[in-house]
């Protein structure tokens, strides 16, 4: 079922890790009945981050910046990104991106995906994997098929 929502009926939803990474989201597409796309209005404050830098290996994510700018990193080089910008990151590319706000003004975007339970999320930064079918993150590592891990026998 299509549901017409207002977005100002919607209530902000804060969270944050450390001090570093924080944000306010109103979900939208879920408030509309949304399944296989993803919709979401973030607000970040001036001094936080909206997450590690990161790449999906099945979801495309579109980035619509509404008010103010942010610092958007992508493959850790820095761009401007202000009011009435676009971008989008195909899946499988291997570019990573994050925004930052270094402005005193919150800088408030629009999330836009697909919902993909087969994505890996990776996490150049923290060399980390997520693999979001089984819901658990993995630290990377250079191996190969054979190896086996070591095992503690005590």
């Amino acid at each position: 079922m299509s549901n017409i929502i207002n977005i100002n009926d919607i209530c902000w939803e804060p969270w944050q890790h450390e001090d570093k990474y924080a944000s306010e989201q109103k979900h939208l597409g879920d408030a509309a009945g949304g399944e296989k796309i993803g919709v979401t209005m973030e607000r970040l404050a001036p001094g936080k981050s909206s997450a590690v830098s990161h790449y999906h290996t099945k979801e495309e994510e579109h980035i619509y910046a509404m008010h103010g700018e942010a610092t958007l990193y992508i493959d850790d080089e820095p761009h401007s990104f202000s009011q009435g910008e676009y971008i989008c990151f195909n899946a499988d590319t291997g570019i990573s991106h994050k925004l930052v706000n270094h402005s005193d003004k919150d800088f408030v975007f629009l999330v836009v995906g697909n919902r993909d339970i087969h994505d890996v999320v990776v996490y150049p930064e923290t060399n980390k994997v997520l693999v979001k079918s089984v819901n658990e993150i993995y630290a990377r590592r250079t191996t190969n098929y054979w190896d086996k891990d070591e095992v503690d026998s005590e």
